[in-house]
């Protein structure tokens, strides 16, 4: 695929390449969840979110029949309730199993990722049941009796993963509290046996459980089919972001207001950090700002000055750990991805970050998600006059944030290295002192 410019809009060449590797270079749909394909992974979910994300900017139907096909292919793999596999609760849940038959020690797990699966199904749907003017055409040929056309398989797909959510999310995840509702693992030595999690659910995994209950109501809404849990799941959705703001950490970077947090809320932030790769998801309450469930703009430049600020290192270059450093597991970056890319219609200065990396790093090439998000992101800014410009808070009675370097990044990341080199020298010099001493007690 091709990315040509940081600058004005999608170009002809940009546009057509994304079409002929759509037509082309895909992969095959999956068959299944194993390893979550269907979740993040970018042959998979992040695959189809591409296409989701291309389509609602150009509207263009060769893109919206392939996310269908894609959609069919995810709701067809979900478990059967009669005939599929038994997972921890002793039960044939309408899931989406992530784990192989031969891994003994988690085949029975099945959980957050779920909801997951659900917002890329439903996100299709909602697509469709924002645009009228498709609803009673002819779909692509309805090889698992979803329906025939567009409404017919938005139907199906809200239907069926309603089915799923109730079933599977809501009962084993959501919890009441006197603060509002909490995403917490279940309490089950089964469970635990196979997820080997307790307690509070990952910032990153909340946002997958509410990415598909956000997505039921947005569809439920649209539908006006009177769904009874509209006003639950974006409860649900807003109680987790407002969870998730309420314990980052407030500090300051280069006179910004950035945000500081820990891959879940029972880590130590100051000492454990979260890491860029989980980030990619956790940023993701993202979806709430849109939806009005509470997130402000203020908490989303917060974000967004954590990547500007204290995780990009130089230009093109961005730590593994978000606050500011790396090491051997969380290795620098040349790019950030799709998901940190989206938020870049907020602020036009990381905008020009985030895809001036993609360029440079030359991602966009093979990276489906990642092309898409650039592509919709510079259509975003060469047509809209009316975007908010950054903003700017005053930031002076923060506590600063400690400045990361490329020098300290590289010394975490290679300390174990440089510990056995010491410890080698250290053993070379005490046998060359043994055989010294050895030989001046043989000529005795």
């Amino acid at each position: 695929m091709r990315f040509e410019s940081v600058d004005g809009d999608v170009t002809t060449n940009e546009y057509r390449s994304f079409i002929e590797h759509l037509d082309q270079q895909l992969p095959p749909t999956p068959s299944n969840n194993l390893d979550n394909v269907m979740v993040y992974e970018r042959l998979g979910g992040g695959t189809l979110h591409g296409m989701q994300t291309f389509y609602a900017f150009t509207q263009d139907r060769r893109v919206l029949d392939k996310a269908v096909e894609w959609s069919d292919a995810f709701l067809r793999a979900r478990n059967d309730p009669t005939n599929g596999r038994i997972v921890w609760t002793g039960q044939r849940e309408m899931c989406w199993p992530n784990k192989d038959t031969n891994d003994t020690a988690h085949v029975l797990y099945s959980g957050t990722e779920n909801g997951d699966v659900i917002e890329h199904i439903c996100n299709t749907a909602k697509l469709i049941l924002e645009n009228p003017a498709v609803w009673n055409e002819t779909a692509p040929p309805d090889k698992f009796g979803f329906g025939a056309t567009y409404l017919d398989r938005a139907k199906t797909y809200v239907r069926e993963c309603q089915r799923s959510a109730e079933t599977t999310i809501v009962p084993w995840y959501v919890r009441s509290t006197k603060d509002g509702y909490r995403l917490i693992h279940p309490d089950s030595p089964v469970y635990y046996k196979n997820c080997e999690s307790t307690g509070p659910v990952p910032w990153n995994q909340q946002q997958m459980i509410v990415g598909g209950l956000l997505r039921l109501a947005q569809c439920h809404r649209l539908l006006n089919d009177g769904n009874t849990n509209i006003a639950y799941y974006e409860k649900i959705t807003g109680d987790a972001a407002d969870w998730f703001f309420s314990t980052c950490l407030l500090v300051r970077s280069k006179d910004r207001a950035c945000y500081q947090w820990s891959y879940v809320v029972t880590m130590d932030i100051p000492s454990d950090p979260e890491d860029t790769g989980h980030s990619c998801y956790d940023v993701y309450a993202y979806r709430a700002c849109l939806a009005g469930l509470g997130p402000t703009r203020t908490n989303m430049q917060r974000l967004i000055n954590t990547a500007r600020f204290i995780m990009c290192l130089g230009t093109n270059h961005f730590s593994g750990i978000i606050d500011g450093t790396s090491n051997e597991r969380r290795y620098e970056r040349d790019f950030l991805n799709y998901q940190w890319i989206e938020m870049s219609l907020l602020d036009k200065e990381f905008y020009k970050m985030t895809t001036s990396a993609v360029l440079a790093s030359r991602e966009y090439i093979d990276d489906f998600p990642v092309e898409a998000a650039v592509l919709a992101a510079k259509h975003f800014w060469a047509t809209n006059t009316v975007a908010q410009p950054e903003l700017i808070e005053d930031a002076s009675g923060l506590p600063p944030m400690p400045q990361g370097s490329p020098m300290l990044s590289k010394i975490r990341r290679h300390w174990r290295l440089a510990g056995i080199i010491v410890l080698v020298c250290v053993g070379v010099r005490l046998l060359m002192m043994y055989f010294r001493r050895y030989k001046a007690g043989a000529n005795i």
